[in-house]
This record gives structure tokens, sequence and C-alpha cells, in this order.
């Protein structure tokens, strides 16, 4: 039986916790959310209709990011904002998220912000639960759409709709 000398068991002991803690680090304890209702945040949203088209808005708090997202996006200056777009024209509507925020950040950037090392089945859930909650364009012709939009943290948003002609 070979013993190894003291400093060589140090070494041994180091790397083996070393990877362990780098293992659990890679456990992230993310979970989606069991149910995603939007109807706190209908309760106190603004809506505007013009030229047929019914924008609905309102900005997701601390705890309407944790119960929608999993997580509080909102300490990383991210501000979640959920939208209802409904179309009532004949022509298909595209949200222009550049309108609302030129610095806008896409759900994956945001996912990807609460990635871990190691993650990997944790990560590719963030990834498909942010991307479906996403807002998704075009808004067909007698459809309405919701979804969450990400921006930069500010007082007053606007929403940009655009018509796109078919074919």
């Amino acid at each position: 039986m070979s013993v190894l000398p003291s400093w060589q068991r140090v070494f041994a002991n180091v790397t083996c916790a070393g990877s362990v803690a780098l293992a659990l680090a890679g456990c992230a304890n993310w979970q989606a959310p069991a149910e995603v209702s939007d109807a706190a945040l209908r309760a106190r949203a603004s809506t505007t209709t013009v030229r047929d088209v019914r924008v609905t808005a309102a900005v997701l708090s601390a705890r309407d990011s944790v119960s929608m997202l999993g997580a509080d996006v909102t300490k990383t200056n991210v501000q979640p904002v959920w939208v209802e777009v409904e179309n009532r024209t004949p022509q298909p509507l595209w949200l222009l998220r550049s309108g609302t925020d030129p610095d806008y950040f896409s759900p994956l950037e945001i996912a990807w912000s609460m990635h871990t090392p190691l993650g990997g089945g944790t990560n590719a859930r963030i990834d498909e639960h942010f991307d479906s909650l996403g807002f998704k364009s075009p808004i067909l012709p007698g459809a309405t759409r919701t979804g969450v939009l990400f921006t930069q943290p500010q007082p007053l948003l606007a929403v940009s709709v655009r018509a796109g002609r078919h074919g």
C-alpha cells in the first residue's frame, strides 16, 4: 500500500473539494413557476386603442418577476414589461422591440444572465422558459398576442406596432 506524502494528500483533498463545489454550483436551484398567470398584471395594466389596434401593458414588479419568470430580474437593472396586442385590422402587425426601447434585451439575453457554470439542463430550461414568455410577432389579423419585453428601466414606455403586407 502506498502512502501519499502529506502535501499530496492536502492537494488531493483540495482538488476533490473544489471539484465537488464546482459540480454543486452547476446544480442551479432555479425552478420554472408552476403556473404563469397574468391576472394581476391585467388588473393594473394600461390600455390604449388606436386604429383598431388595442395595446395593453404593465411593468412587472419584483414580486411579479419572481412569480412569472422564476427570478427577480429587476435586480439586474432590467424592466420586464407584459404586453398584449389585439389586432382588429385586416393585416398582420409586428411589435417593434427597438421602438419600445432601442437598447432592449432579448429573452435569451436575460436567460443567459441567470445561467450557472455547469448548469446544463437547468440552463436549457431557463432558456426555454424565457423564450416561451417573450413577445412573438407577427400578430395576425383578428388575433391577440401576449408576451414579455425586457427593457431598460424607464418612467414612460412607448410600444410601437407596425403593419405589414401579406406575401
